[in-house]
């Protein structure tokens, strides 16, 4: 299990300079790497006399350097065999043949990882060299992964284009003179004197203070720019994590939503609890109005195309939300993590859909409250501080969880793998309140809930706590 510690570093902090510094190389190196598997990509199925100038160049440039580069390779192993002839015949190890790098061609123009990262090295390309050794080796491998994930999504879309909004498409350049995060490995940035976290190509050291006694079994350390500023995360390794669970018995559900931003329900005779989200929803208004306003002043007289389109004040005023946010996500976890540990609560499950946020049948005002919710994040925020609880945290998709009876044990379909509308025993009856096909009236969110439960576990209510819901109000939780 990881945990990650974040130090922020604002405008005007002595190590601001430094993280601007090796992001915006970054950022550089990014698009020279995604520049040359770009070119040779789209230029190598081409005619030759069908590729643009870019294509050209780059293709001339890596064809030009690849024998260089696999001499290097072939003297390497000669080396090490010149090495083993000295030794004793019994100790001599057998060293295999050079791993010799071929050129791309037209039915794989893909380029590959090593012979880019070592025509780099081998060029000295400036962008290459600007960054520390590993770091640059980083930045381009999360180029590659990007690739990685193209490939893998365009085979998926092959298979079920129905399961895109669609087509993916290549991974796109960085913005020019823009920054991207930046990686170092345990190897290049440590912590000494459990005081101070030591950077390659620097003299500073960051200060941790008392937060460099709790760093142990650091692997990774992570320079992400945020909202104008920096955050320095430092990923360190837990030596002890709890065990889980490894068949779900007491079980709790969580239904995510605006102003009911978690509705908790149990297959354990617990009354249900409502953490609310009133807080988030009113950051996200206040946000909006103050938004538009700042923008229509920014923008006022000028042409579509004409800048600026971003302010400082703007930027502060994003800045604000995301802390904001993020705090009461943190909070509001806190508290439902601490109910289930109270609970005794061996699995949660959450019902997320995919594509949620895409095509949300509400009215304008309530769905743009509704995708600025960084649902995401808080079921990354109760995944995490759950297994730290040993409590194993699952997600369900909840297609029909709203629409089902509960108390009537209704079925519960998936969405789209059937042609006819499914038709359930109970109906909302108003806003925040649902009608279960025997009469019974009680809260909307916590009947989803609870058919979250039983969608990702079906025998979860074989107890018999259903009397028990019936009768129970829920308790409400205000997070502020």
């Amino acid at each position: 299990m990881y945990r990650a510690q974040q130090i922020h570093i604002k405008k005007g902090h002595r190590f601001y300079a430094y993280c601007e510094d090796l992001c915006r190389k970054a950022n550089y190196l990014y698009n020279v790497t995604n520049f040359y598997i770009r070119q040779l990509f789209s230029g190598l199925p081409k005619e030759e006399n069908e590729r643009h100038t870019l294509e050209q160049e780059a293709i001339d440039f890596i064809y030009r350097h690849l024998p260089a580069l696999n001499q290097i390779q072939i003297d390497y192993v000669q080396k090490r065999r010149r090495k083993e002839a000295t030794k004793p015949e019994e100790e001599r190890k057998q060293i295999p043949d050079a791993n010799l790098y071929a050129m791309p061609t037209l039915e794989k123009p893909f380029l590959p990882y090593g012979l880019l990262e070592g025509i780099l090295k081998l060029t000295k390309h400036p962008d290459y060299i600007a960054l520390p050794g590993q770091v640059n080796q980083k930045v381009m491998r999360k180029v590659y992964d990007n690739w990685t994930s193209f490939f893998a999504s365009l085979k998926a879309y092959k298979a079920n284009p129905e399961a895109f909004t669609g087509r993916p498409r290549i991974p796109k350049y960085k913005k020019k003179n823009g920054v991207t995060a930046v990686f170092f490995s345990n190897q290049v940035c440590k912590v000494k004197q459990e005081k101070y976290l030591q950077f390659p190509k620097t003299s500073q050291r960051l200060n941790l203070g008392k937060l460099g006694m709790r760093i142990k079994n650091l692997q990774e350390v992570r320079i992400i720019p945020s909202y104008g500023a920096y955050t320095i995360e430092m990923v360190c390794k837990q030596e002890e994590t709890p065990s889980l669970s490894e068949k779900p018995t007491r079980i709790l559900g969580i239904d995510l939503g605006v102003n009911n931003a978690a509705t908790l329900a149990n297959n354990i005779g617990q009354p249900p609890v409502i953490v609310k989200g009133g807080v988030v929803k009113s950051i996200n208004q206040f946000y909006n109005k103050q938004r538009a306003y700042y923008t229509a002043i920014l923008r006022k007289g000028k042409q579509p195309n004409e800048g600026p389109f971003h302010s400082k004040r703007l930027l502060r005023l994003d800045q604000k939300r995301q802390r904001k946010i993020k705090d009461f996500l943190h909070k509001a976890s806190f508290r439902i993590i601490e109910q289930a540990k109270a609970w005794k609560i061996d699995t949660i499950v959450i019902g997320k859909s995919k594509g949620w946020k895409n095509e949300v049948p509400m009215r304008k005002g309530a769905k743009q409250t509704f995708a600025f919710l960084p649902f995401e994040s808080f079921i990354q925020m109760l995944t995490y501080k759950g297994e730290q609880a040993g409590i194993r945290v699952l997600t369900t998709e909840e297609s029909y969880t709203s629409q089902a009876d509960f108390l009537a044990n209704d079925p519960l379909p998936v969405y789209g793998e059937f042609t006819a509308a499914p038709l359930f025993s109970g109906k909302r009856i108003a806003r925040g309140l649902y009608q279960s096909g025997t009469g019974i009236v009680w809260n909307a969110d916590v009947n989803a809930a609870y058919n979250i439960i039983r969608k990702a576990v079906s025998d979860a209510f074989r107890g018999g706590n259903r009397g028990v819901v019936c009768v129970s109000t829920p308790l409400v939780v205000k997070v502020r």
